[in-house]
C-alpha cells in the first residue's frame, strides 16, 4: 500500500475508537446533559401584561416644598420561567401621575409631573420546602434599575428632579401552591357547580446590596448659565457604595390558575428607598395595585 492510505487508515481507526470510547464510558454525562436539557424545556413559560395605579409619597431637599404625594396609573411587562426548583423574571414597570403639594406661591405651581420607569431581573433558586412541604423558598440574585423624574417648570433652571438608582443585591420568595376540588355548593338555596381550581400565593422581598444613585444638586441637571448644556452629569450627582440607597421592595402575589394554563395575578407592590448625605435628602414610598393577565405559551398537552 501506498503511505497516504496506511495514514488515512491511521486516521479512520483513530476516530472510531474515539467515538466509541465516548459512547462507552461517558454514558454517565451523556444522560445528565439530556436531563438538564429535557428539564428546562420542561419549564413554564409566561408573558404578563398588567396595569394597576400607585400612591405615592416624595421627601425631596432638593426642591420646596418639601414633601409631595399623588396617585399614579402604572403598566407592567414580564417574562416569567417557572418551575419548582427554579424561577426567572425580567419585569419593568411604568408609571404616570402627578404629585401635589399644600404651598401653592406665585412662583411655584402645586401640581408636578411625575415618571417612573423601572427594570428588574433575578433567577432564584428553591433552597428547601418549609411547613410540611406546602412551601416553596426560593433565594438568588436580583439586578435593578429604577428611575422617578419628577417636572414642575415653574421652577426654570431646576424644573427637573429625579432619582435614579441602579444595583444588584438579593431577593427571597415564598410560594404556597394551592387549590380546590370540583363539587357542588348551596347559596341561598341554588345549588352551584363549581369546577376544580389550581390557585398559588406568593411573597416576594428583594434590596440592592452593591448599587449606586445619580440625583440632581440644588440647581438640578439642568445648566442655566449654558442653556445649550442641557444634560451634564458631574461627581456631584453621584454615589455609590453598599445599600447606597436603602432600598427594600415587597411584592405580594395572589394567582388564579385557567384551566387553558393561562394565568390571572393581583399584587400589592411596596416600594421604599431613602439616601441622606448629609444634604440633598431623598425618601420615597410606595403603595401600588397591579392586575396582570398571564398568557402560558409554552402549552403542555
Amino acid at each position: 500500500m501506498h503511505k497516504p492510505i496506511y495514514i488515512f487508515i491511521i486516521i479512520f481507526l483513530f476516530f472510531t475508537i474515539a467515538q466509541t470510547r465516548s459512547g462507552s464510558y461517558f454514558p454517565v454525562e451523556k444522560e445528565k446533559k439530556a436531563s438538564k436539557k429535557q428539564e428546562r424545556k420542561a419549564r413554564d413559560k409566561y408573558l404578563g401584561f398588567g396595569f394597576g395605579a400607585s400612591y405615592l409619597k416624595v421627601t425631596d431637599n432638593a426642591t420646596s416644598p418639601l414633601l409631595y404625594k399623588g396617585f399614579s396609573a402604572l403598566v407592567s411587562l414580564e417574562y416569567l420561567v417557572h418551575s419548582d426548583k427554579r424561577i426567572k423574571t425580567f419585569e419593568t414597570d411604568f408609571g404616570f401621575g402627578w404629585l401635589h403639594s399644600r404651598t401653592e406661591t406665585p412662583w411655584y405651581e402645586p401640581r408636578a409631573t411625575s415618571y417612573y420607569a423601572a427594570i428588574r431581573y433575578n433567577i432564584l433558586y428553591r433552597l428547601k420546602t418549609i411547613i410540611k412541604g406546602n412551601i416553596n423558598w426560593y433565594l438568588g440574585p436580583e439586578f435593578n434599575i429604577n428611575g422617578h423624574f419628577r417636572v414642575n417648570y415653574k421652577y426654570g433652571n431646576s424644573a427637573l428632579t429625579f432619582d435614579n438608582y441602579n444595583g444588584i443585591g438579593l431577593a427571597t420568595r415564598f410560594e404556597f401552591p394551592f387549590g380546590y376540588n370540583s363539587g357542588q355548593k348551596n347559596i341561598l338555596g341554588m345549588n352551584v357547580r363549581h369546577r376544580s381550581r389550581d390557585l398559588r400565593l406568593s411573597w416576594q422581598l428583594s434590596t440592592p446590596i452593591a448599587s449606586f444613585m445619580i440625583r440632581p444638586t440644588y440647581v438640578t441637571i439642568t445648566n442655566f448659565i449654558d442653556p445649550d448644556l442641557r444634560t451634564k452629569i458631574t461627581t456631584d450627582h453621584t454615589s455609590g457604595g453598599f445599600f447606597i440607597p436603602f432600598n427594600i421592595r415587597s411584592q405580594t402575589e395572589f394567582y388564579y390558575i385557567l384551566h387553558n394554563q393561562n394565568m390571572l395575578k393581583l399584587s400589592y407592590i411596596w416600594n421604599f428607598y431613602s439616601h441622606d448625605p448629609g444634604y440633598n435628602k431623598v425618601q420615597s414610598a410606595m403603595h401600588g395595585f397591579l392586575f396582570t393577565f398571564i398568557y402560558k405559551f409554552n402549552l403542555k398537552q
